[in-house]
């Protein structure tokens, strides 16, 4: 089978990291997969090269030139299958299949941002959406959201978690500092990611407990190109709180799963998310989550593998951050334990293979 993959770029984002798997395990699969873009970043790029997965990037100029050369190259390339991810490579496909054509399009919700249901813009992409053959949700909160502001794409409606290809460690990790415990983030630096909050909620620790405590934050600066404020304002404020020696940030790591196995914790603040995959990771890794409100949390996180907070509560995040660091070590094992124990049962490769398999199958 030939699957066309669309997506805007292979930057360090969470639906360029989700596409990069999802073509990985297709083509184990013994498919043959096209790997299309309209942006130059190249975050992922190597892994798919390595395993011998063509990129192309459709070159264009402007927004207009785009749409031509998109649709144009999709129209002509053969395929049996077209999946897109993010919301303006999902219009653009859909676009493509306005008109006769022989190959079948899934097109995949992946973010749980109400501003994505209901600004003009994405009711404009979403009307398009009567052109494809499936939407696929990476979570059950997506799902919510379409029948909600679209019922009338109930029929085409589905939900696939992500897929996680974390390798198991070959050794285990050097010694931690006993006197800290440190609580890895991997997300990009843009408000909804809730630095401030995280912040804040530092601030207003016992000193005792700062003392004890490191967060490491991973992520791109400029989620809109050649703008970091959102991560500049975010960096000045540690500084002026002097937290320089518990807030650290990173740019994006490609050994982030190994960072992660040194961390005590995988953390994500968000207001929004679509699935995370940072805490699906985390969860494979057997760490203990701390987690906001957001996405599918009442499947993800519980007592027995985790901490829940409020994304717009300070006191709540402060709250979650001195549970964490009040638990035993061997509490936080247990914790470990049990989000191991999720993860298998959510996120096997195979489970979610058979799913996409399914969907091929029936359209």
């Amino acid at each position: 089978m030939k699957i066309l993959c669309l997506i805007d770029n292979l930057g360090s984002g969470g639906a360029q990291r989700q596409m990069t798997n999802l073509a990985l395990l297709l083509q184990k699969k013994g498919n043959d997969i096209d790997f299309v873009l309209y942006g130059k970043d190249d975050f992922f790029a190597d892994v798919l090269k390595s395993s011998g997965i063509p990129i192309t990037i459709v070159k264009n100029r402007n927004k207009l030139e785009r749409v031509y050369r998109v649709r144009n190259y999709i129209r002509k390339s053969g395929v049996d299958i077209v999946i897109s991810f993010l919301e303006t490579p999902n219009f653009l496909a859909c676009l493509s299949a306005v008109g006769k054509h022989s190959w079948k399009l899934i097109i995949n919700e992946r973010s749980s941002n109400l501003n994505s249901f209901i600004s003009k813009k994405s009711r404009i992409f979403k009307w398009f959406a009567r052109y494809c053959d499936k939407i696929v949700c990476n979570s059950i909160n997506g799902k919510n959201l379409w029948l909600k502001y679209y019922p009338q794409y109930k029929d085409k409606l589905m939900t696939i978690y992500n897929t996680v290809l974390v390798s198991e460690p070959k050794s285990q990790p050097a010694a931690k500092n006993a006197s800290k415990r440190k609580i890895l983030v991997a997300a990009s630096y843009q408000r909804l990611k809730n630095m401030d909050g995280v912040i804040e909620a530092v601030k207003a620790l016992p000193e005792d407990f700062k003392a004890r405590l490191e967060i490491n934050w991973y992520g791109q600066t400029e989620v809109v190109p050649n703008d970091t404020k959102a991560y500049d304002a975010a960096a000045m404020k540690i500084k002026d709180l002097c937290l320089e020696d518990t807030i650290h940030f990173y740019q994006p790591a490609k050994d982030i799963i190994t960072k992660m196995v040194e961390a005590d914790c995988v953390a994500l603040f968000s207001f929004y998310e679509g699935f995370p995959n940072a805490i699906c990771e985390g969860m494979v890794l057997s760490k203990p989550i701390i987690m906001s409100h957001v996405s599918d949390y009442t499947v993800l996180v519980d007592e027995n593998n985790g901490f829940l907070c409020s994304a717009d509560d300070i006191e709540s995040i402060k709250e979650a951050l001195m549970q964490f660091l009040c638990a035993t070590e061997d509490e936080l094992r247990n914790m470990g334990i049990a989000s191991k124990e999720k993860a298998k049962l959510l996120f096997d490769n195979e489970f979610i293979t058979k799913q996409w398999f399914t969907l091929f199958n029936h359209l």
